[in-house]
């Protein structure tokens, strides 16, 4: 009688050992935390890291980017020689070299919808604004459509979205601008491609919502460059618009905290939405020195560390798990002490 009463306690206590353990993994999660930017730049950039990275930017006549290291080198108190390195800046980084490569780039930049230095990308993203570099991206694809090549997807939905966005911005006196400036930010990196693969994919999946590219290219067969704007508008879902715009007005919001051209480089560091979430708060904090930042510390600079997270149900569960094993664990003991005296009794 007692065995078979110790068999179901056996089994009412590996009963409520697995069902703490479920329990458990039901509750087991984890959470994301910020990394701490400002100790990772304090304790995990070393000098020679900094001056490497200055050397580059000044190499490569990136002196905005050499100045924000210089900044941040200095914020954080990492021991380099900055009085050479001004000397330098002030030396090479004239007004005049500014004032050339700004007019031959700005107007390079918005002919060409590419920018190989910052007036060249704001070139390129005044022509958007002003809905002629939407309309040259959609002809260049009909182009490609019409002679059998290739055609961008992402060029041309974020095209179409761009020319249907300017529309929603005169009519709304300006209301629409952060998005329509965001999708054109988001463009102008896919056409210089700077975009993730992965950040290219998720666009893509949310802008075919938006706009139908192969509706815009069958309606455009045997159409002008004058009707452009108006198969593009046909193919244009403003219901829809709604999921793209929050995408885009993170995009923008970087480009309005740091710059045209930071923006640009600052996406190539993103794989999804919750990335540019991320950058566009970072950029919150650290202004136009966003970009060194990212020089310094790389994808780092957002990514979370996993912590688990505590709640009451994991502690129970977690206690139960322990009760009900040592309780199986001591009746287990417990029938074997007693095994041991019934034994000796007998051979007595």
């Amino acid at each position: 009688m007692l065995s078979f009463f110790r068999q179901c306690l056996l089994l009412v206590w590996l009963a409520g050992f697995v069902y703490a353990i479920y329990n458990i993994a039901e509750h087991w999660d984890y959470d994301i935390k910020a990394p701490d930017v400002e100790s990772m730049l304090a304790n995990r950039i070393d000098s020679d890291k900094l001056k490497q990275s200055v050397e580059t930017a000044l190499r490569a006549e990136e002196y905005d980017e050499a100045r924000s290291l210089l900044a941040i080198g200095q914020q954080y108190n990492h021991a380099i020689d900055y009085p050479a390195y001004t000397n330098y800046l002030q030396k090479h980084d004239t007004a005049t070299s500014r004032v050339t490569k700004q007019v031959t780039g700005f107007t390079e930049g918005f002919l060409s919808g590419k920018g190989s230095d910052a007036s060249g990308v704001a070139g390129a993203l005044a022509a958007d604004f002003t809905v002629v570099g939407d309309l040259r991206d959609l002809s260049e694809q009909f182009g490609k459509y019409q002679q059998g090549q290739p055609v961008n997807q992402l060029i041309t939905t974020l095209a179409g979205i761009g020319v249907g966005l300017t529309a929603v911005t005169i009519g709304s006196a300006g209301v629409a601008a952060p998005a329509k400036a965001g999708a054109s930010t988001l463009k102008l990196a896919a056409r210089m491609n700077r975009l993730t693969r992965s950040f290219r994919d998720e666009l893509m999946q949310i802008g075919a919502k938006v706009f139908d590219w192969k509706q815009f290219l069958r309606l455009s067969k045997g159409a002008d460059l004058t009707s452009i704007s108006r198969v593009a508008k046909q193919s244009y879902n403003p219901r829809a618009a709604r999921s793209l715009g929050a995408l885009a007005e993170q995009a923008n919001g970087i480009r309005k905290n740091t710059s045209v051209v930071d923006s640009i480089h600052l996406l190539k560091y993103v794989e999804n939405s919750s990335d540019l979430k991320s950058v566009n708060r970072l950029s919150q904090r650290f202004g136009i020195h966003t970009r060194a930042v990212f020089v310094l510390l790389g994808k780092t600079a957002i990514r979370g560390v996993k912590a688990l997270r505590i709640t009451l149900e994991l502690l129970i569960s977690i206690v139960s798990s322990l009760f009900f094993g040592l309780l199986f664990i001591s009746t287990i003991g417990g029938g074997g002490k007693k095994s041991k005296v019934g034994v000796s009794a007998s051979m007595l």
